[in-house]
């Protein structure tokens, strides 16, 4: 049986978690892989924090250099976050001829082409399906499940803490301060929420998958982003009565002129598959020219089902080790497609009005659009009262199709209103991915 060493550099959530996986599940992998997976040496930033979870047989250092520069090990999983750093660590292992399998969705979203190169010039394997939608084998699927398929559209969603906020505020009808707040106490958030409720974290995704999907490499600053941070308990309340749900999506689209990718709130009917993802669960939702329509659905983080993602890629490296495969990566990059600005995008809109009692207003409001060529499928007015006892009408516009800039523009002229007591607010409409 042929045996294979690991070393692990990170040793939070995920390295522990990919830890457990490899050795509670060794007798299992070992029957799989005909190969003797066993973890020689773990990196960690502090080596004399007491830990709830060791490694029998495995060595403890502070230093990556004692993995990289030891010729027993023959593949380094690197899951201690941040770029640089990151990057410098798998540089320096490729040359070494050691096979790499991260998690590290930001380092991919910026430098997985170039490390990808990097490992096919050294002819090593480069895996990284945990960095995606935590235990759901997504990249894998689109690689080679679905390899026979032009995929035209990917969406869902890939960030499980906003899923989390937005499901509890439609359940529980608290504002999302509140939700946030709470999350942040429970783990769900980071002290420092900004990559999660800004979208930027579903972003990288965004652009990884997109890759991945249309063969043609997508960066994460060529992602449209917009986060949760601007919907109200209002906006929830209003969009569960017309039969939707508020979600943070990330779509991309593979289009005969270009990729269109995308982040952002939308509402989408309750009767979607992707309405009923709640909490802090993912899903991705795939559309091939063959197969049709198809979900991936599971835990998008946690220690175990991330540490099962890596797991499983460290297995398939174990895997062509023993029958001499030739070495695979993620990313296949055979397509120059160019990127299309969301600006040229036509979508429907929820429009939400907070403006003083003038009668005017709503005839500005509806002149306005209808100078921007946006037509309007519906507009209904609420009588409202603020907490000294002030009068003011709110008003929801549900447009058909229009082009995002035509509306940005609208929306802009709206706000310039004399009568209007806050910004418009507006979120897009997906009515079917």
């Amino acid at each position: 049986m042929k045996s294979v060493k690991i070393g692990i550099i990170g040793f939070g959530t995920v390295g522990s978690g990919t830890a457990k996986v490899l050795t509670e599940n060794r007798d299992i992998i070992e029957k799989k892989t005909d190969c003797q997976v066993s973890i020689k040496t773990i990196c960690v930033r502090d080596i004399n924090k007491t830990r709830k979870f060791t490694v029998e047989g495995s060595t403890m250092t502070d230093n990556a250099e004692d993995i990289l520069r030891d010729p027993e090990i023959n593949i380094v999983v690197e899951v201690m976050g941040g770029i640089e750093k990151s990057k410098k660590i798998i540089e320096e292992a490729f040359r070494r001829g050691k096979h790499v399998v991260t998690a590290n969705k930001d380092l991919i979203a910026e430098h997985g082409k170039e490390l990808t190169e990097l490992a096919r010039q050294n002819n090593l394997h480069f895996f990284y399906e945990a960095a995606v939608a935590g235990g759901i084998p997504i990249l894998r699927s689109l690689q080679y499940s679905l390899t026979g398929n032009r995929i035209q559209k990917i969406g869902g969603i890939i960030n499980g803490s906003t899923n989390y906020i937005l499901t509890r505020t439609e359940v529980e009808r608290l504002s999302l301060e509140t939700i946030i707040e709470d999350a942040k106490s429970l783990g769900y958030l980071e002290s420092d929420p900004s990559a999660d409720l800004d979208g930027l974290d579903a972003a990288r995704k965004c652009a990884i998958l997109a890759s991945i999907g249309f063969n043609s490499l997508v960066t994460f600053n060529q992602v449209y982003v917009s986060g949760i941070r601007k919907i109200e308990l209002e906006d929830i309340e209003y969009a569960d009565k017309m039969g939707y749900s508020i979600k943070l999506l990330a779509v991309a689209e593979n289009r005969e002129d270009g990729i269109v990718a995308r982040v952002h709130p939308a509402l989408i009917p309750k009767d979607h598959p992707l309405a009923s993802v709640q909490y802090a669960f993912n899903a991705v939702y795939v559309i091939g020219d063959m197969v049709g329509e198809t979900m991936f659905y599971g835990k998008g983080a946690g220690d175990l089902p991330t540490g099962s993602a890596v797991a499983n890629d460290v297995i398939n490296i174990c895997k062509s080790l023993v029958n001499d495969s030739k070495a695979e990566y993620a990313y296949d990059l055979f397509e120059d497609k160019k990127i299309i600005s969301i600006e040229k995008q036509y979508f429907q809109y929820y429009v939400r009005l907070k403006v003083e009692r003038d009668k005017k207003t709503v005839s500005n409001f509806v002149r306005t659009f209808e100078y921007y060529n946006i037509p309007i499928y519906s507009i209904n007015q609420w009588e409202k009262e603020d907490e000294d006892g002030n009068k003011y009408d709110e008003y929801i516009a549900i447009t058909n199709k229009c082009r995002e800039l035509d509306f940005e523009r609208a929306i802009e002229e709206i706000n310039m209103l004399s009568s209007i007591i806050d910004e418009a607010k507006a979120i897009r409409i997906e009515r079917g991915l």
